[in-house]
């Protein structure tokens, strides 16, 4: 397995799908109209397939899927100062950034799935 780059922290990213090939989107309750995948942090000594799972379940309520896919690296970005001491607080440590491994789920249950038929755009509202 490849190891993620070290300083940032690790995280699990998930694209899922149901069988005509739709993909979820949902955005936070913030109510910033940001379209995003369920994602989420690796707990320590967690693996990664197992995390995928947890999270998806936590953000979705989505527990009835099966994993098809797995990107074979990691994506990486770093995080504004601002960030990093919001994080320094929650964690009470100091990441450079996130790191993701995604993975495409498949949804073997029909009926829990959901998708608008247009979505905001979460750049330029006019």
């Amino acid at each position: 397995m490849e190891f993620p780059p070290e300083g940032y922290r690790r995280g699990v990213g998930i694209c899922l799908l149901n069988s005509s090939g739709k993909i979820f989107a949902a955005s936070r309750p913030n109510g910033h109209e940001i379209w995003e995948m369920p994602q989420g942090g690796v707990n320590e000594g967690e693996d990664l397939k197992t995390a995928a799972k947890r999270e998806l379940m936590e953000e979705t309520g989505v527990v009835s899927a099966e994993i098809i896919a797995e990107l074979p690296y990691w994506l990486s970005y770093d995080f504004s100062p601002e960030v990093s001491i919001r994080h320094i607080k929650h964690w009470g440590v100091r990441y450079k950034g996130q790191t993701h491994k995604c993975f495409k789920e498949l949804i073997n249950v029909y009926g829990l799935y959901y998708f608008p038929f247009k979505l905001p755009r979460s750049i330029d509202q006019s």
